[in-house]
Order: structure tokens, then C-alpha cells, then sequence
């Protein structure tokens, strides 16, 4: 057992015997620094492919997938009880493959990709958004996004901005490169229509995996292939200029990127750490950086 795993499993068996309802935040994990950790090694960082990674805004769930050669799941652990649950299929799993959940900032709604039919009496369909809604303690049935959303080939990995407004990967009409980032705007609770975000995220090349802060004052995102990467796939930031376009995509750097692909951004609910996937394994680390490369990237 790793010193990082036997922390972990020391920690909740303290807080389960003690019976104290102190909540143990992150999992119970101790924090990392400034330099990329491995994120619950033997829980959710297992031998498995895990992928994913968001918690709630109270910090009482966390949601993550689970992917191996038939499909993928999300998974949930709670805080009750005064202890972290294990890890299990999230109560709308289908069967048919679910992924890449994003919880709104308001907590209110759970996006996800899915292979789901779209109606029970049709096969099942290509990767399509749904959404299910917040219910008291838990969630309700799902539902696909608009047909503006789900009209291309395939749509994935959805992050959702404070003012409702959505963005996602996608490969449709108007793609520049092999996939592309794209936002929908919340118009009376629908999303009614889609446009490219364009240069200078958007390239030639592949892009996707997108985070978009809450404010919309900058966004992560994963390209593949674009000249002086690092990897398979790498990392990038850009950051909302005062005339309302993006900055010039920064990499993230060799301490984050590596000959893989590093992918599935996103930031904690409190902004405290940077989470992504790499390798089959999710890691977690100090978002500090961001602030810093925000300076050095802003007139």
C-alpha cells in the first residue's frame, strides 16, 4: 500500500470509528501543492481507467467516470453520515454509457455525455448532452439537450458557465479542425442555438475537453497535435480580453503536460485546486497558476 493510500484509508477509518460528523473535504485527501498529485490513489486513481473529476458546490459530492472497453460509467461518492461513501453508479446510469458529468455552478443541474437512445423504442444513439436536474437529495430522469445541441455528430464534454451558457466539444457543420469547442447561450431555459467560439481556441487541429470558469474570464481546453506541444495531447489556457475576445491559448507547461494526453480540466467549486485526467488516473494540484499566467498573459 502506497504512503498516499494508506493515508486516505487511515483518514476515513479515523472519521468512521470516531463517529464524528466533521466533514472530511476532498475525499479526506491531504492537500497537494503546486505540483500535479495523484488524486485518492486506490479509490477512485485505481488500476482502472478513471476519468473525470467534480464535486458539488458544498463539496459533498464527487462525480467520476469509470471507462473500459465497453463503455463508460459515472460514479458518485457522498459525504453522510460523517463519512465518504464508496464509489458507486450515479442513480441515472443506463447501462448504454454515460460520462464526462459537469455539475452548473448552482448546483441545480448535471450534465453528461451519453450513447443513451434518445427515445426507449430507438438503438442506442451516438454521443449526445443530457442533463438531469437536482431533486431534494438526488436527481431526477434525463433528459437530451435540444436539437440545437445534439444536431451534430457527436457532442461531449459539456461545462456550463454561471449564466447557464454551455459549452461543448463537438464535430458538425462549421468545424474548423477534426473536433471543435462550442457554447449555447440559456434563452428562456432552452438552449436555442449554437455557434463555434472560434480562433484563436479553435484551429485546424483537435480541440475539446473545454472547462469554462464561471464568469467566462477564461477557459481550459485540450488540443491535440498543435506545434509545440508536449504530448498526444496537451492542455491549453486562454483568458477573456477587455474587448470581450480570447487570448492567444498559453500551454499549461511540462509540469502538467506529458508525452500522453492530458485532458479533462476542471476547477474545484471554491477554486482552491486544478483537477484533470492523465495516464487512466485523476490528479489534482494548487490552481495558483492560473492567477499567475493570467498576469503574464493580460496587458
Amino acid at each position: 500500500m502506497t504512503g498516499l493510500r494508506k493515508h486516505c484509508w487511515l483518514v476515513l477509518f479515523a472519521v468512521a470509528c470516531s463517529g464524528s460528523t466533521d466533514f472530511a473535504p476532498y475525499l479526506g485527501q491531504e492537500p497537494p501543492g503546486d505540483t500535479p498529485a495523484l488524486f485518492a490513489p486506490g479509490i477512485v486513481s485505481t488500476d482502472q481507467r478513471e476519468l473525470n473529476s467534480i464535486f458539488t458546490p458544498d463539496g459533498r459530492e464527487f462525480y467520476f467516470s469509470v471507462a473500459d472497453s465497453a463503455g463508460a460509467t459515472v460514479m458518485v461518492m457522498k459525504w453522510e453520515g460523517g463519512v465518504w461513501t464508496d464509489p458507486a453508479p450515479v442513480s441515472f446510469s443506463s447501462g448504454h454509457g454515460e460520462v464526462d458529468p459537469f455539475i452548473s455552478p448552482d448546483g441545480s443541474r448535471l450534465f453528461f455525455g451519453s450513447r443513451r437512445p434518445l427515445h426507449s423504442e430507438e438503438p442506442e444513439s451516438g454521443w449526445q448532452i443530457w442533463v438531469v436536474n437536482r431533486l431534494g437529495s438526488g436527481w431526477g430522469e434525463p433528459e437530451p439537450l435540444g436539437g440545437a445541441v445534439n444536431s451534430g455528430e457527436r457532442q461531449i464534454y459539456p461545462s456550463v458557465a454561471a449564466d447557464g451558457t454551455l459549452y461543448f466539444q463537438s464535430i458538425r457543420d462549421g468545424t474548423l479542425g477534426e473536433s471543435d469547442i462550442f457554447l449555447s447561450r440559456l434563452e428562456d431555459g432552452e438552449y436555442r442555438q449554437v455557434e463555434n467560439i472560434g480562433p484563436p481556441i479553435n484551429s485546424e487541429y483537435a480541440e475539446g475537453d473545454v472547462y469554462i470558469a464561471p464568469a467566462q474570464d477564461y477557459i481550459i481546453f485540450v488540443s491535440s497535435d498543435r506545434p509545440g506541444g508536449f504530448g498526444q495531447g496537451d492542455l491549453y489556457i486562454s483568458f477573456r480580453l477587455p474587448d470581450g475576445t480570447w487570448s492567444t491559448p498559453t500551454n499549461l507547461g511540462p509540469t502538467i503536460n506529458t508525452e500522453r494526453t492530458d485532458y479533462c480540466p476542471v476547477v474545484s467549486p471554491d477554486g482552491r485546486y486544478f483537477f484533470y485526467s492523465s495516464g487512466g488516473d485523476v490528479y489534482w494540484m494548487e490552481a495558483g497558476f492560473i492567477a499567475e499566467m493570467r498576469n503574464e498573459s493580460l496587458p
